[in-house]
């Protein structure tokens, strides 16, 4: 952590900083990156900063191809002068290098993990040998290192970036990611479903484990209880279609188009227990989903997998159930239980609620990044 502003200066190939007065209410922060600041991983954090008082300066330009380094260098040179520190936005790893460049300010990466683990480790984009893929670890490595500041989403991603990028700990600030509490909050007027129904949603990933929910979902299909899977991801989401009509499902219904913020936050309010993910992947270990955090702003009853990275966040049997991965059964009894004890999925809907005002909340969050800046 920074324990007050410095200035850079660039000379002779050394670095010198010189201390300048903390950061207040009245400084602004220039918001640099290739994408505009929608995504909670960002407008959550600058949300809560503006309640404090700061002003956000966006600095944003997505063209395609390379002619966005350039406009993003004339865009900040209007901005030059104007600003106390620079925050490269979440998904814009490749600028990093850039704002090094072009700025004497301090440079927080709001990276959340790493370019190369979703990529490559998890999605498998390219082979790990693939020049693609050696592209992608050079941009985090170079990212990492010319930051001052690394905002990570879990301890379990402090630990694997500083080992496999070679980044020292101490620049590296762990910080939950949030939701956009205007979508992703209780709602007592939602009815809930007459039959007893579970949801998922989320993108189909080999880390998701999705597949596993329907081999429950199997296991279940004599009872009175329906799931409901939104998502999308090929060549996931041919699979699940074809495990639901080989397994001759009615009891599951597989939403695969886009939905409204209102439309998703009825349909999760609307069922009684919501699913994580249950896959068996290293990035499990690592990640804390976003779902995860949506649950507990929600108030939902919630299933995932045990995991190091989860168990950061959540605490089984106050604010969630934690299970096995890989394992439909678990999957399965765990729902049983829910289903036919009220008591206990209310008991699991306040303390997620509770958890998320004390943890994650914008206010929370807000509070963290102003005290670091």
């Amino acid at each position: 952590m920074i324990p007050a502003r410095t200035e850079t200066l660039r000379s002779g190939g050394r670095i010198k900083l010189m201390a300048t007065n903390k950061m207040d209410s009245r400084k602004t922060i220039c918001y640099f990156g290739i994408y505009h600041p929608v995504a909670p991983r960002d407008k959550v954090y600058l949300d809560g900063l503006k309640k404090k008082g700061v002003t956000v300066a966006e600095c944003v330009d997505s063209s395609a191809g390379i002619l966005k380094f350039f406009r993003l260098e004339k865009k900040h040179r209007a901005l030059k002068g104007k600003y106390d520190i620079l925050w490269v936005g979440y998904l814009s790893t490749m600028v990093v290098p850039l704002a090094w460049l072009i700025s004497r300010k301090k440079i927080v990466f709001n990276a959340l993990d790493s370019w190369y683990d979703r990529a490559i480790l998890d999605r498998g984009m390219y082979s790990k040998f693939s020049p693609k893929a050696g592209a992608i670890w050079v941009s985090d490595f170079l990212a990492f290192h010319l930051s001052d500041v690394v905002l990570l989403e879990s301890e379990q991603q402090k630990l694997f970036i500083a080992k496999k990028f070679f980044v020292n700990p101490k620049k590296i600030v762990v910080i939950f990611t949030g939701v956009d509490e205007t979508v992703f909050h209780p709602d007592p007027s939602v009815k809930k479903a007459d039959k007893f129904t579970v949801v998922f949603r989320g993108m189909f990933l080999p880390a998701t484990g999705v597949e596993y929910i329907i081999e429950a979902a199997r296991l279940l299909k004599d009872e009175d209880i329906q799931f409901r899977i939104i998502g999308w991801g090929e060549p996931i989401q041919s699979k699940l279609k074809k495990m639901i009509s080989d397994y001759g499902l009615t009891n599951v219904n597989l939403t695969t188009v886009f939905l409204s913020p209102d439309e998703l936050r009825t349909t999760i309010l609307s069922a009684h227990v919501m699913l994580g993910q249950f896959g068996d992947h290293d990035r499990l270990n690592r990640t804390i989903q976003n779902k995860n955090i949506e649950a507990l702003a929600l108030g939902m009853p919630f299933i995932t997998c045990d995991s190091a990275s989860n168990r950061e966040l959540l605490t089984s049997g106050k604010n969630c159930i934690f299970v096995l991965s890989v394992s439909p059964s678990t999957i399965a009894s765990t729902i049983r239980v829910l289903r036919d004890d009220s008591l206990l999925r209310d008991c699991l809907a306040t303390g997620a609620v509770h958890h998320h005002l004390l943890s994650c909340s914008q206010v929370i969050l807000g509070d963290k990044v102003f005290s670091l800046l």
